[in-house]
């Protein structure tokens, strides 16, 4: 294999490899605020995610040892309207 096509081949790996990555979602943060999910349970939403294919909202989950992660939801509701829903 000559120079030139080594340097084809690279070439063609690197961009066949980056046209398969897709982008990171972009996480836009915003004033957190208090809400529920669909069974009425309050979470508290701390940012939007924007993947491109849909938007989520990211909220702070707790277990019932105490510990807090962030967990992205597609759908949330203002306060008390889970049940009217």
């Amino acid at each position: 294999m000559d120079y030139g096509e080594l340097y084809n081949a690279t070439k063609d790996a690197f961009t066949d490899a980056l046209a398969e990555h897709k982008g990171r979602p972009r996480l836009m943060r915003i004033d957190a605020f208090d809400a529920e999910d669909e069974d009425g349970t309050p979470v508290q939403v701390i940012g939007v995610l924007d993947d491109d294919d849909a938007m989520k909202f990211v909220v702070i989950e707790e277990d019932d040892d105490g510990a807090i992660f962030p967990v992205a939801r597609s759908v949330i509701y203002r306060k008390s309207a889970a049940k009217a829903a």
